[in-house]
């Protein structure tokens, strides 16, 4: 009798040696659940980020142009026609460019776009920017409705 009990205790503790199917799946399905959610998030954090690139590559592209029509070099002032001008600039001298055509790409890999533009008050500037893949607009003034200025 005392040899029955024995195994009788030794069966109950090797059955509860381990995890039922049940408490496996529910884990399982905890985890799925949690990588999908950081997977979403991973996502639109990276979007965000792309995008912030775009706005700092617009800036520096902006800024290029700049130096290109007030170089002591540049004979008439005016801004460059092509993007390929701000690396090797009409009237001689390095590239205006740290990364030369790096930099005119943006984060999607699509040159940025620069076009004259005018104020209220008659002045003249030049807009760059690119958008991205859902629609955003990116410029140097902002990302979204901040990017077309409003003066």
């Amino acid at each position: 009798m005392l040899l029955s009990s024995v195994r009788q205790a030794r069966r109950n503790a090797a059955r509860r040696a381990g995890f039922t199917l049940l408490e496996v799946l529910v884990v399982v399905a905890i985890l799925v659940v949690l990588a999908s959610v950081a997977t979403i998030a991973t996502t639109r954090y990276l979007e965000d980020a792309k995008k912030t690139k775009a706005h700092l590559g617009c800036k520096a592209v902006a800024t290029a142009i700049e130096s290109y029509t007030s170089n002591a070099a540049n004979p008439t002032s005016t801004p460059p026609q092509q993007p390929g001008e701000l690396i090797q600039p009409s009237f001689g001298g390095p590239s205006l460019l740290r990364n030369g055509e790096q930099d005119l790409l943006d984060p999607w890999n699509k040159q940025y776009v620069f076009e004259q533009a005018q104020r209220t008050d008659g002045t003249e500037y030049v807009i760059v920017y690119t958008t991205a893949p859902d629609g955003t607009k990116i410029s140097q003034f902002g990302i979204g409705p901040a990017a077309t200025p409003t003066w």
